[in-house]
């Protein structure tokens, strides 16, 4: 389905850019662009598309703050191994 998005959006790219037929061609082809966009069926598509980068991204933005949250209690640790003196909670990344 991406790929015939992607071929689909060139193609058009690519006739407007190409088009010598001037003004005329560029406004139906817009005009039907716009059209498309605006169907029940693309905004379902478009939707669920929303959904999964969503989705995505929470799961993208917990992998990390645990990541973050590990690395720096290792930090604190060997800064505390290195140098016992040293109050490991006055240590900031």
């Amino acid at each position: 389905m991406k790929g015939k998005l992607l071929f689909l959006a060139g193609t058009a790219t690519g006739f407007v850019i190409g088009s010598r037929s001037g003004r005329q061609s560029y406004d139906r082809l817009s005009a039907k662009a716009h059209a498309l966009w605006g169907e029940p069926g693309t905004q379902k598509v478009v939707s669920q598309a929303e959904s999964i980068a969503r989705d995505a991204a929470s799961v993208a933005q917990t992998k990390v703050s645990g990541l973050l949250d590990r690395t720096e209690a290792s930090v604190k640790k060997e800064k505390h191994a290195t140098n016992p003196t040293t109050d490991a909670t006055s240590y900031e990344i």
